[in-house]
């Protein structure tokens, strides 16, 4: 389209229209005027049109964004902090509570506490609200690093917990809530299932069952080992070959792995491996049958 003429041109070619003409010349001057609105008007569509395709854009966009596919790794909740199990395990609070009142958990935490180092005592005497149930130490987050699992009784909430110390890094994590866990057993085609996570399931096996028992010798207790960390291809409590291995999970390098007993009876026991990417724990290796 070509452009229109200057409008001081224009002026300059209506002065020198004879007077005659003033009725033409008035008509050119109205013409000109709608022609120049009419072009304006458009401009202002082309804009319009413009902010109005920049804006569907963008809301494109955020919609891709909402449609983002969400992280679909599923962690553990310990059971303790599961409102969904909060009436199953309310028994079970209950008679920790008492082994703890009644000075059992004391007397194995006294027992427990001279077998380590320095460090971790002092660890404990600032804590008191922790009282040791179980310990094992080796290299669990790295090759030759000297690190620690503790699973203690917390008085002040009532629950087990199992706490790992970072010998590298030199810090504390409490299992599920610091470092999360995957179990990767629940669709590996295991034929086997308990009910709860390791924390819930040590007290209901070593603690709970055998409250009665406890309050009168903490002696057998002591000689059994319900936590390791261990590499489970040399350890003869496991048998792989009649384990269960999670999907895709990798059964060449076995070492720095940390395993919990499930069975106060069986040689059951669920073993987890330390991802450093994202400062998880897999379960990726299971037994459940009787010697």
């Amino acid at each position: 389209m070509s452009k229109l003429p200057p409008i001081i041109n224009l002026k300059e070619l209506l002065k020198l229209m004879p007077r005659k003409y003033n009725s033409m010349r008035n008509k050119i001057v109205l013409v000109i005027f709608t022609l120049l609105l009419i072009s304006c008007n458009s401009k202002q569509g082309d804009n319009k049109v413009t902010h109005a395709e920049n804006t569907k854009k963008e809301v494109t966009k955020d919609n891709n964004l909402k449609t983002k596919p969400v992280d679909s790794i599923q962690y553990q909740i310990s059971t303790y902090d599961n409102p969904e199990d909060a009436d199953q395990i309310s028994k079970e609070k209950e008679s920790l509570k008492r082994l703890s009142e009644k000075n059992i958990f004391l007397d194995i935490h006294n027992k427990l506490i001279q077998k380590i180092n320095k460090e971790q005592q002092s660890f404990f005497q600032t804590n008191p609200d922790y009282e040791l149930l179980s310990t094992a130490k080796g290299s669990l987050f790295q090759e030759n690093s000297n690190d620690f699992v503790f699973i203690v009784y917390d008085k002040k909430n009532l629950k087990i917990s199992i706490l790992l110390y970072n010998g590298t890094t030199n810090t504390y994590a409490e299992l599920y809530k610091d470092i999360k866990v995957v179990n990767g057993l629940k669709n590996a085609d295991c034929n086997f299932y308990s009910f709860g996570t390791l924390d819930y399931q040590f007290a209901n096996e070593f603690l709970v069952s055998n409250e009665e028992y406890l309050a009168k010798s903490t002696e057998s207790y002591l000689e059994y080992k319900p936590v390791k960390i261990t590499d489970i291809s040399k350890d003869q409590d496991f048998i792989l070959k009649d384990g269960c291995f999670a999907k895709n999970a990798s059964k060449t390098n076995l070492a720095n792995t940390l395993c919990f007993a499930t069975s106060a009876v069986y040689n059951n026991w669920d073993c987890l491996r330390y991802n450093k990417t994202n400062n998880t724990f897999l379960i990726f290796y299971g037994q459940a049958f009787a010697d």
